[in-house]
């Protein structure tokens, strides 16, 4: 797996600023003081579409609601991750459609009486990511093995990179909708390690399991439940 010289030099430089940022936001999640519990602030982030960001939101969000009440904000004018909810009528956890660029300023008031919230962003709206990046204190970055993929996190990377002076998270590159017995997964580790850029140690495979579980409440989790064991500190 490879990708053009250049590209890979700008996903450099870009994490080059992301460092101080990742350097900074260790054991910046909020801790509960009166039960020492973890409580997250996740969104999930890539300006390209397709990577799978909706589906990770609803499979994580469903892991941390059997730990404690979890809110999902679908900051995606699509709604996709509110349709998801919207399909079945005993959805577990709640999921709340607010496409803004102010959602960083109301978040407080949104998640009031949720332990653990999530936020699925959509494709290509700076404004709507930069807002909801600035509301969080973890990013992850949904991404396919492949080349093409690869070349277009560059954006992604950029974004964070701008937000870094005023509000540094920390990031991680999620692999999914990876097809078992390939290599292309290695491949992409091995181009991001050069750059430095985490990625998680858990993979999500390309998988009926997943990609017709929409309308639907996750009950078998699968590899989410290996991301979210990663995911505590």
């Amino acid at each position: 797996m490879s990708i053009p010289a250049g590209i890979a030099d700008e996903i450099l430089i870009a994490v080059l600023y992301l460092t101080t940022a990742l350097r900074k936001s260790r054991g910046h999640e909020h801790i509960q003081p009166d039960r020492g519990l973890l409580v997250m602030r996740l969104a999930i982030v890539n300006t390209k579409g397709g990577v799978g960001k909706t589906t990770t939101a609803i499979y994580i969000a469903a892991g941390l609601n059997r730990q404690d009440r979890t809110l999902l904000i679908d900051a995606d004018p699509q709604q996709s991750a509110y349709l998801w909810s919207e399909q079945d009528p005993i959805f577990p956890f709640a999921v709340i459609s607010r496409p803004m660029r102010d959602l960083h300023h109301r978040l407080a008031s949104l998640s009031r009486g949720y332990e653990h919230v999530l936020i699925d962003t959509p494709p290509g709206d700076s404004g709507i990511i930069g807002s909801a990046v600035m509301a969080v204190d973890t990013v992850i970055i949904p991404a396919s093995p492949s080349g093409l993929d690869l070349n277009r996190i560059m954006p992604t990377i950029k974004l964070l990179a701008s937000l870094e002076p005023v509000h540094p998270v920390e990031v991680s590159v999620l692999l999914t909708r990876v097809r078992r017995g390939t290599r292309s997964a290695r491949g992409v580790r091995d181009v991001l390690a050069e750059t430095g850029l985490p990625v998680m140690d858990t993979e999500i495979p390309l998988a009926e399991m997943y990609a017709a579980s929409f309308g639907t409440a996750p009950v078998d989790l699968g590899r989410y439940d290996d991301l979210i064991q990663e995911l505590k500190p």
